[in-house]
């Protein structure tokens, strides 16, 4: 696999990469396989918001036709305006993808948005030899059947995420990792590291003797957060709710925020971050006692394609109690590196044994599985495959 590709990454403008506010697993999931292939020397085009930062990658190029992410806070554009400037973005990528095709030749190109309309135009213009699909959470049939008419090959996270489009017959499953190396790991909880925190919400908690739980992710009936309250509130223990609604196309996560997480908001027994930056988020989650984690039990048409902010978690030391639906039970191992709940009743139960588990054990979980240095070679393996044998 000597050959240096030129592969074209098609991101969405909906946040920047790598994400600077804490959220957008996708988004950081897009700048370690940027970080990772541009080591091995692979040219790569990124397509994505202005407000994205490759400046660190050498062999990176950004494109960019708008300047602000559309879902980052900062932005106060309506819904409405914020879908016609993503679709400007991408009929503008489709033509200047057209363009470097012409002057370079692009090797391989990987669709990192749910986006049928945009597939099946790149499909259009390029063939779907050299178009790679990474899904995220395609429900309707309709579409995934014009996926599977596309002829594309197409990508999961893991054997859930592949059942979940099991009607796709040219699907390969790559399972999900992060970039483990960044995340520094304590064996200690806040009560008993001897560091003195960075953030004042930690060093209060310290004061107080008090460890901590912690739910780290956007905010939705989805996620689950009002059940997070209920578990610490049980379980006696602070829990630091660190994300925000993520309002794509209606005000529902707003609405489920405003009415189902504020009024429980208290700053001693549930405590509201708000959104974390990189930095931040990896000081709460080092520290905590154990990470919450029922995405779907809320909102059983939910089910997590992965769940990258467990994956944080654990490569922080950090134990995971998860809902036992979705990707969990790949991730989470009974009893080893966290606990699968069925009932709150049985969470509740599971966060008084959180001692039970072996920090280190957390860490040497994403080390062996979950790590994105393996992602980016089996997708190099695969890119290198299509291309010398484009019918198999």
């Amino acid at each position: 696999m000597d050959k240096k590709l030129n592969i074209a990454i098609m991101n969405s403008p909906n946040l920047p990469v790598p994400p600077y506010q804490g959220y957008g697993g996708t988004q950081r999931g897009i700048y370690d396989f940027l970080t990772h292939m541009n080591g091995k020397g692979h040219r790569l085009h990124l397509f994505g918001s202005g407000d994205s930062d490759v400046s660190g990658l050498e062999n990176v190029v950004l494109t960019s036709f708008i300047e602000q992410s559309l879902w980052v806070p900062e932005n106060t554009l309506s819904i409405e305006e914020k879908k016609e400037l993503e679709q400007e973005h991408y009929d503008r990528s489709l033509e200047v993808l057209k363009e470097i095709d012409r002057k370079e030749g692009v090797d391989i190109i990987n669709l990192r948005k749910d986006n049928v309309v945009f597939l099946q135009e790149l499909v259009d213009n390029f063939g779907s030899d050299r178009i790679v699909y990474s899904l995220h959470n395609v429900k309707d049939q309709a579409v995934i059947d014009t996926i599977q008419g596309s002829g594309v090959q197409c990508i999961a996270h893991c054997r859930n995420h592949r059942e979940q489009h099991e009607n796709l017959q040219n699907i390969k499953i790559i399972i999900y990792g992060i970039n483990v190396d960044t995340y520094p790991f304590s064996r200690h909880t806040i009560t008993t590291t001897p560091e003195t925190p960075n953030l004042e919400v930690l060093r209060e908690l310290k004061e107080r003797n008090e460890d901590y739980l912690i739910s780290l992710s956007g905010i939705g009936k989805h996620k689950g957060q009002k059940t997070c309250i209920e578990l610490a509130r049980e379980a006696d223990m602070p829990l630091i709710i660190a994300g925000a609604p993520q309002n794509w196309t209606s005000d529902e996560k707003k609405i489920y925020f405003e009415e189902q997480v504020v009024p429980y908001i208290d700053r001693k027994r549930v405590i509201y971050f708000g959104n974390a930056d990189e930095e931040q988020k990896k000081e709460l989650l080092k520290h905590a006692k154990g990470f919450l984690f029922p995405s779907g039990y809320e909102d059983n048409t939910w089910n997590e394609p992965f769940g990258r902010a467990p994956v944080e978690a654990l490569a922080s030391g950090t134990p995971v109690i998860a809902y036992r639906k979705g990707s969990m039970p790949e991730v989470i191992f009974d009893s080893f590196n966290g606990f699968l709940f069925d009932s709150t009743t049985e969470a509740i139960g599971q966060i008084k044994r959180l001692d039970e588990i072996d920090r280190m054990d957390c860490r040497r979980t994403v080390e062996k599985k979950f790590n994105s240095r393996r992602v980016s070679d089996e997708y190099e393996i695969l890119f290198h495959k299509m291309l010398s044998n484009p019918d198999a």
